[in-house]
């Protein structure tokens, strides 16, 4: 179904939409335009990731933001400030894959 939702998008959307780009227009010359950050793979994910208690946690501070999630029951915190560093988390609640995303 998403798929099918996503054809119908494609063949009504309006042109702008579909990305016609026009790199003719540009103020810095192309030659000057280098890739940025890090490569491909550059940023490791977190797989399977030890977890604590909130009492064991004495790095957080008070303030500190977290991205929570609660499936099947169970409650998992993840320190923003962590995920800034690998932007993935690759785990399982019980038997289901999951991949948390920042």
């Amino acid at each position: 179904m998403p798929l099918l939702i996503f054809l119908l998008f494609l063949m009504f959307a309006p042109t702008a939409a579909l990305a016609d780009w026009d790199f003719s227009r540009h103020s810095i010359p192309l030659n000057e335009i280098q890739s940025g950050g890090p490569t491909r793979d550059g940023i490791p994910s977190l797989t399977n990731p030890r977890y604590m208690s909130a009492r064991g946690a004495d790095f957080m501070r008070e303030d500190e933001q977290v991205l929570g999630v609660y499936l099947g029951g169970v409650a998992r915190a993840y320190p923003t400030r962590i995920l800034s560093w690998h932007e993935l988390v690759n785990e399982s609640f019980g038997d289901l894959p999951v991949l948390v995303s920042w």
